[in-house]
């Protein structure tokens, strides 16, 4: 068809409707995205403005950048004293400075060495000593430990260097330093440590056949060092009690007397009124005489055999050795007070020459010792505030090899960690799980251990427990740990006490306790290593009764029972049996929680009167004759403590800065 204007002027209303809609849509599309555009690029451009205003609102002057680097570097100046002071405390080092604060004498203590190496004369080179920043031998934590023919590493294989450390015939392990205080079933199922066979039987140790590497004989020198300052503590609590302290000697008007030969001393339980004399039928002899008075509420037992065993010290030498002072009788109630029967052994030994008597201590039994039972003692093992920490690895060179190796190659595992619980495991126990009690193996994050006890071989004990720290920095590692203790009840915040002013810094996170309803009765004094054929004799089985027996509360839900396990860490479980965290959830059926009633409170017989286990401890007078085991471990509590122990590096003068050019 032939266009002409007629035909355009007769149709273009039609035309201009469909050419006109998608001229304007495209001139939209235009404006828009111009627009669009030029609102971004405002945008941006009032933002940037916005930031430069901000940056410049604060402005530091020279002056004020110069006090702050100023306070920057005092923070690391004092970081650095801290970090000495903190190291030279874990090696025994007291130093003494002069008025400008310049060391004139560094001393060190032998017996506050925390981090002392087994007694060997192969191994002496490498103690610690307040030359520690000239020694060359005196190595940082995963050093390569020099040992050419091996020698040096395979001294932790020999029973009277490693194993002496925990048990020895002269009693310095640390096991032995502890007693009278006993533990659950054995020190060698509590203490984490490489097993040894029994004397006499032969038959290679838990160490195996091969030399051990470095960083085995590290952990376990780490092990043993924690260990040492844990029960360090339990050993400051058992010396504190048993101190006495001089007090005022009145006379019968209330007059202070100062006599030297005739003074009074009085510790948290008791009062001794001391006197030296002529005995009446010999006037050449010397005899100790005194009064005793139980200055507790709470009825208070002599001791084993009916007898309390003071030390007095009757001269003002310090280097004299103090004289024994028995005290016969199997309890005295609360409050009361009577003359010290006179015996034969309260004549002074020959040779001792009286002049002042200085000094009192209490020598504690197994009935008497404030810290009755070490339960059970884990390194490792975090608490609730924790539970969801990752645990790390020391930074130790091969271990480093291992994670990358791994890292590249998954199937190779994290480590190859041949014990259960190592690296390489991802199975294991939830975080918050009960803590193991004896028998049950004190394993890493990664699973139990897979050791009977606290013994086992390198893989088990060493292996297995790689990952250790809660945190790790160039100048102190944080390795969790936790510890039950059978105590009395008036004695909690001394133990919490002597954990916080612990010479290896420990800080408690987390503390529970419940009523002890077993039985001490069986327990030995021996620090014996048992089926490991050690030192001293086994100790004797503990009956435990009560609270727990329904399930050692372990595993969830294991026992379908709650209460503590046998070792005193334990999880309460709810009516279903599902575990808990420690002191989380429900006790469940068998363990009551609650407070201990006092020390000498029995069961009632019939018609109220106190009845013991065996029956009636009173005579026919009324007088009461014995003391029941009801009796003796009525006010006794199984004290939990979770901690982190920091563990400070060797430490190392910081280098000096380079000169500006």
């Amino acid at each position: 068809m032939k266009l002409d204007k007629d035909t355009l002027k007769k149709h273009h209303f039609w035309i201009l409707l469909g050419i006109v809609p998608v001229v304007v849509l495209v001139a939209v599309l235009a404006v828009t995205a111009t627009v669009g555009a030029a609102i971004e690029a405002k945008n941006k451009a009032v933002g940037d403005a916005q930031k430069e205003i901000d940056g410049k609102q604060n402005v530091k002057s020279d002056p004020l950048i110069k006090v702050l680097d100023d306070q920057k570097g005092q923070l690391e100046v004092k970081r650095t004293e801290l970090w000495k002071e903190n190291w030279e405390r874990q090696i025994g080092v007291t130093a003494t400075t002069d008025k400008d604060g310049k060391v004139v004498e560094a001393k060190q203590d032998p017996n506050r060495n925390l981090l002392r190496w087994p007694r060997s004369q192969s191994l002496a080179r490498f103690e610690y000593t307040p030359e520690y920043a000239t020694s060359k031998t005196q190595l940082k934590f995963g050093d390569k430990i020099p040992s050419p023919n091996g020698d040096e590493l395979s001294q932790f294989k020999v029973r009277e260097v490693y194993l002496a450390e925990f048990t020895s015939p002269n009693k310095t392990g640390m096991a032995d330093k502890v007693a009278p205080t006993t533990f659950l079933n054995g020190w060698q199922s509590v203490l984490r440590h490489i097993s040894f066979p029994p004397v006499g039987t032969g038959g290679p140790s838990g160490w195996g056949e091969r030399v051990p590497g470095s960083e085995q004989v590290w952990l376990a020198l780490e092990d043993m060092w924690v260990q040492r300052a844990m029960l360090g503590q339990v050993k400051a609590v058992n010396d504190q009690l048993g101190a006495f302290e001089r007090v005022p000697l009145l006379d019968a008007n209330n007059r202070p007397v100062d006599a030297p030969l005739h003074r009074t001393f009085q510790s948290r339980i008791w009062r001794v009124e001391l006197k030296v004399a002529e005995d009446e039928k010999d006037r050449t002899k010397k005899v100790l005489t005194g009064r005793i008075k139980n200055v507790t509420d709470r009825l208070q037992t002599f001791g084993a055999g009916s007898r309390m065993v003071l030390k007095v010290w009757v001269t003002g030498d310090p280097k004299g050795e103090p004289v024994p002072f028995e005290i016969g009788g199997e309890f005295l109630p609360g409050g009361a007070e009577r003359e010290v029967v006179r015996d034969r052994k309260h004549d002074l030994p020959p040779g001792v020459n009286p002049t002042e008597i200085v000094r009192v201590e209490q020598v504690f039994d197994t009935r008497t010792v404030p810290v009755r039972r070490i339960d059970a003692l884990t390194l490792g093992f975090r608490d609730s505030r924790h539970a969801l920490m990752p645990l790390k690895m020391p930074k130790f060179e091969l271990y480093e090899k291992e994670a990358e190796k791994a890292a590249s190659d998954p199937s190779a595992g994290a480590g190859g960690s041949p014990g259960p619980g190592g690296p390489g495991s991802a199975s294991g126990p939830p975080p918050g799980m009960a803590f193991p009690g004896p028998g049950r193996g004190h394993g890493s994050e990664g699973g139990v251990g897979g050791m009977a006890g606290a013994a086992g071989t390198v893989e088990t004990v060493v292996e297995a427990n790689r990952k250790r720290y809660v945190e790790l920095t160039a100048q102190v590692r944080r390795m969790p740990v936790a510890i039950t203790v059978v105590t009395d009840q008036a004695y909690i915040q001394d133990v919490l006490l002597a954990y916080a002013n612990s010479p290896l810094r420990f800080q408690i996170t987390q503390v529970h306790w419940k009523r002890f309803q077993g039985s001490l009765t069986g327990t030995g004094t021996g620090t014996g290593t048992g089926a490991e054929g050690g030192y001293g004799s086994p100790e004797g089985s503990v009956l435990i009764s009560g609270a727990g027996t329904t399930g050692s509360g372990f595993l969830p839900g294991e026992g379908g029972g709650g209460g503590f396990s046998r070792g005193g860490f334990g999880s309460f479980s709810g009516p279903t049996g599902a575990g808990a965290g420690p002191g989380r959830g429900l006790p469940g059926p068998g363990s009551p929680i609650g407070i201990a009633p006092p020390l000498g409170m029995m069961p009632m017989g019939p018609g109220g009167s106190p009845m013991g286990p065996g029956g009636s401890p009173f005579g026919p007078g009324g007088t009461m004759t014995s003391v029941s085991e009801s009796q003796l471990t009525a006010g006794l509590v199984e004290l939990t403590i979770y901690g982190i122990v920091s563990l400070y590096e060797k430490y190392q003068a910081p280098a000096e800065p380079a000169a500006a050019p």
